[in-house]
């Protein structure tokens, strides 16, 4: 119970509080205050209310902050006419003829000396704020989600698929029917994360399907919309996310503002650029003379694994000054970002340095952990942070946690959780969260244990974090399955046959599936292979960003297959992983798990995790575990040296540490098979009982194993 605060662009500050303080001490209230809520447009502005009030109990209210007695009757019935216009346009609002819901506009003067109540007009102050709301009319609450709805402005995100070949109530095509009418408001975070604009950078944590690129995306629209003359920048690592966010900040603007984005003032712009397609990167270098490196350039000049970084921190080094010439920088995918693309955005964004980045941690799929703040943005010229997130009290946050994932079912996000850490693997974890209590932020809880360094700990997702309808419409034993084959052909018919039947048993439509590549090097051969066994059984295919263009996801009537790069940042409602053993064993482990762990949250309900050989047995076997253990976490925290160590082990590589790994790797096989042919005696091996010892293999028995 009680009423979320949502601060927008606030005009009157010192009104805005008082309003909030007395909405506070309303905790039998449900619903939220938008404070600075963009309601509509006219032909020449955007319609911006002061303060917006949308409860269970008392339906919309709005508030204006007045100051002229005299005018105030003519902007009540401006305000009130412009609402109840916004509102007709919902079909969901209606009633007959008319619209359903009767809007309140409530004028609320600084002092006690104002115009007296009448049956048509209200009017106040802060002393007798909290008594007009209490008698204002209840509220027929069955119209409370659509409210909701209209006023976030969510339906026009995504139009809802028809899904007119869905005639059983059991399918699977009805189940994710049912599920995409459930996905209709933002949550508590959501809000805050879309309409809180702090003066200064903002960091939005959230677990895969918590609905950062779409808050991201909502900001966007919404700061366009209250501030035209800025210059806005959306960017973002995965290039098949470009059309994604653009049409939804197209949705978003005509909701806003009655119109497209002027594109020359928003700009949805990939982080690095190319030759024909500016990014913020090349946009960057263009300013400073410098010839921007594409990406075969910068991989030569800095390797494959520090090409951006390496690209990012030669222009930083440049000493060119020029003004800032962005307003806001809004960033996802903010895990995929070197900390150097950090210290540029910070550099070419204006005071006071409005950097929204938003990131899921295990989403990062080259680098072991996110930097800290500290590290990301630098410091000043004495020692000190140049950024720092800090949450106070009456003003916007600069630090959110979405903490429920509203596309994952809770099976499938606790086994990604599992795979990702290594929770279950038998040589222990891979890595963990730097922020322990980040756990609990994202939606989980404490079942046993403590969750401390050093210690036993049992998790468990918390039902608030999990929406109702995945424990309503859905059967955990069909959320995950997985499936070892000996053979990847047998494999590939397998899924081929399951496809077959999930189109013409299960009522899904042929672009509701997608297949996932997780060796990105090997994508390209492997779907030529597995296109074979679709199309002999009469099912079309594209390769995303290959056989379609780079901006194309999603073609009606055809299955969507991708490597792990083009996948991220996308979802489908059943998820089938092949090659799956890819991530079971390996030097770069942390990558390998971050993979595994990004395509099994690409599902929105249903994922098939495949595999072949041993080396998918050893992923099976945590995957069973965390299956028997009913989803519950279930491990001992490392120390903190520990996890220090852990990251070096499992880091990522450079080319150089992996030609050296290879050939290590190469003469143990070739000194392995020399033992066990009787080539090389063992005590001709001056360095075998170091090797024994460093390997926990230090007595004379195992040694004579050889």
């Amino acid at each position: 119970m009680g009423i979320d605060i949502v601060r927008g662009v606030i005009n009157n500050i010192n009104a805005a509080n008082d309003v909030v303080s007395v909405i506070d001490s309303m905790t039998d209230y449900t619903g939220t205050l938008y404070l600075g809520y963009p309601l509509t447009f006219t032909d020449d502005s955007v319609i911006t209310v002061d303060a917006l009030l949308i409860s269970k109990e008392k339906g919309l209210t709005a508030f204006i902050f007045e100051t002229d007695a005299d005018n105030a009757a003519d902007k009540q019935d401006s305000l009130y006419y412009q609402i109840n216009n916004a509102l007709t346009k919902y079909e969901s609002l209606r009633t007959g003829r008319k619209v359903a819901i009767s809007p309140k506009v409530i004028s609320i003067f600084a002092g006690e000396n104002h115009l007296d109540s009448n049956d048509e007009y209200m009017y106040c102050d802060n002393s007798t704020l909290f008594n007009t709301i209490n008698n204002l009319p209840s509220f027929d609450d069955k119209y409370y989600n659509a409210l909701c709805e209209a006023l976030q402005k969510i339906s026009s995100m995504k139009p809802k698929k028809k899904r007119r070949n869905v005639t059983k109530n059991d399918s699977k095509g009805n189940i994710i029917k049912n599920i995409e009418k459930e996905i209709a408001n933002l949550d508590e975070w959501q809000k805050k994360a879309a309409f809180e604009i702090p003066d200064g950078p903002q960091r939005i944590r959230g677990l895969a399907g918590s609905g950062k690129t779409v808050v991201l995306a909502l900001k966007a629209a919404y700061l366009h919309s209250q501030y035209p003359e800025w210059n806005i920048a959306i960017t973002f690592y995965t290039r098949s996310l470009s059309q994604q966010i653009k049409n939804m900040i197209t949705n978003f603007s005509y909701e806003f503002i009655g119109d497209s984005p002027n594109w020359e003032k928003l700009h949805v712009i990939h982080s690095w650029g190319t030759d024909s397609e500016t990014g913020i990167y090349s946009e960057y270098a263009n300013k400073c003379n410098f010839t921007a490196l594409n990406y075969n350039g910068a991989v030569a000049k800095y390797g494959r694994d520090n090409a951006f970084n390496g690209i990012c921190s030669e222009l930083l080094n440049q000493a060119i000054k020029f003004d800032p010439y962005y307003d806001a920088i809004l960033i996802d995918e903010a895990q995929d970002m070197p900390i150097s693309f950090f210290k540029l955005c910070y550099r070419i964004s204006k005071d006071p340095k409005r950097v929204i980045f938003a990131y899921d941690e295990l989403q990062n799929l080259s680098n072991a952990t996110m930097p800290s703040v500290e590290e990301m943005f630098g410091k000043d010229s004495d020692g000190n942070p140049l950024v720092r997130l800090i949450n106070n009290k009456n003003e916007a946050r600069q630090d959110i946690t979405l903490p429920i994932c509203y596309r994952n079912t809770p099976w499938a996000l606790a086994l990604a959780h599992s795979i990702g850490f290594g929770i279950y693997r038998k040589e222990g974890i891979v890595q963990l969260f730097n922020d322990l209590d980040l756990w609990e932020d994202i939606g989980y809880q404490v079942t046993s244990g403590t969750l401390n360094y050093n210690h036993e700990v049992a998790l468990k997702r918390k039902s608030s974090s999990t929406p109702q309808y995945f424990q309503t419409l859905m059967q955990k034993e069909d959320a995950v399955i997985t499936k070892c084959f000996d053979d990847t052909f047998d494999q590939y018919e397998w899924v081929a046959e399951q496809i077959t039947k999930n189109i013409t048993e299960d009522e899904l439509d042929a672009d509701d599936i997608l297949v996932v590549f997780p060796d990105a090097y090997y994508a390209k051969s492997q779907y030529s292979a597995f296109r074979d066994f679709l199309l002999n059984k009469g099912i079309n295919s594209i390769l995303a960003g290959v056989t379609a263009d780079r901006d194309t996801f999603k073609v009606d009537g055809f299955i969507t297959c991708s490597s792990i790069y083009r996948a991220k940042g996308n979802e489908a409602p059943m998820v089938y992983i092949v090659n799956a053993d890819y991530c079971a064993c390996g030097a770069e482990m942390i990558k390998l798990r971050n993979t595994l762990f990004t395509a099994i949250t690409r599902s929105r309900a249903w994922v098939r995790i495949c595999g072949v050989g041993d080396e998918m047995r050893i992923l099976e076997a945590e995957i069973n575990k965390c299956i028997l253990n009913d989803y519950e976490l279930k491990f001992k925290i490392p120390t903190e040296d520990e996890l220090e160590r852990m990251r070096l082990i499992h880091r990522d590589r450079t080319d150089t540490e992996k030609k050296e790994l290879k050939k290590t790797q190469d003469m143990i096989r070739n000194l392995t098979m020399a033992l066990q042919k009787g080539e090389i005696e063992p005590s001709s091996l001056p360095g075998i009982s170091a090797l024994l010892k460093a390997l926990g293999v230090n007595n004379d028995e195992d040694e004579s194993s050889f």
